[in-house]
């Protein structure tokens, strides 16, 4: 199976409380592979965190979480989600910045089919919440903006923060030059 053959697990992150979402993947010779995703809806990072080594003890983890993990406090004592993660014995690869939001929507498209028609990103049957996420995100009307109302984004940001970051897309703008 792909998970036994892996060495580390790389979860994306996306700290809500209502809901908490995280997907699994590992890295195969073709691509990302997403095998397993948690939802946990009235959650905080601590709550995640036990769930995470509940499920893949004894396990490498890499955690790819919202950049805003830096400065959120998610409980008492003034402890940030990201040092919560750190904490917790994970490798934590979290950007300084978010990225522009179209661009970690193409950094996703992108790995799900490329423009050579290649395939790189995989998921799995049993992550029904990525599936439908991906399915059924809409945008507001006349952007390129996810639609938070219709609650499919949790997720769909969560997978855009793993992708981007290892398989990063950016807009090139052609800036024309003076004559």
């Amino acid at each position: 199976s792909v998970l036994k053959k892996a060495k580390h697990l790389y979860i994306g992150m996306d700290f809500n409380i209502n809901p908490m979402s995280a997907c699994i993947g590992v890295r195969t010779e073709r691509g990302l592979v997403i095998i397993d995703e948690i939802t946990i809806h009235g959650s905080n990072t601590d709550e995640m965190v036990k769930e995470i080594n509940h499920r893949y003890p004894h396990r490498q983890i890499v955690i790819f979480p919202d950049p805003a993990a830096r400065q959120r406090k998610t409980s008492a004592g003034g402890r940030t989600d990201l040092s919560i993660l750190q904490n917790a014995g994970f490798h934590v690869k979290a950007k300084s910045k978010h990225d522009v939001v179209r661009d970690r929507i193409n950094s996703v498209n992108a790995r799900l089919k490329a423009a050579d028609g290649e395939r790189h990103l995989f998921i799995t049957a049993n992550c029904k919440q990525v599936i439908k996420s991906l399915e059924r995100q809409t945008y507001k009307e006349g952007t390129s903006i996810p639609n938070k109302d219709d609650g499919y984004d949790h997720m769909n940001d969560a997978l855009g923060y793993l992708v981007s970051y290892l398989f990063p897309v950016q807009t090139i703008y052609d800036v024309e030059q003076p004559k």
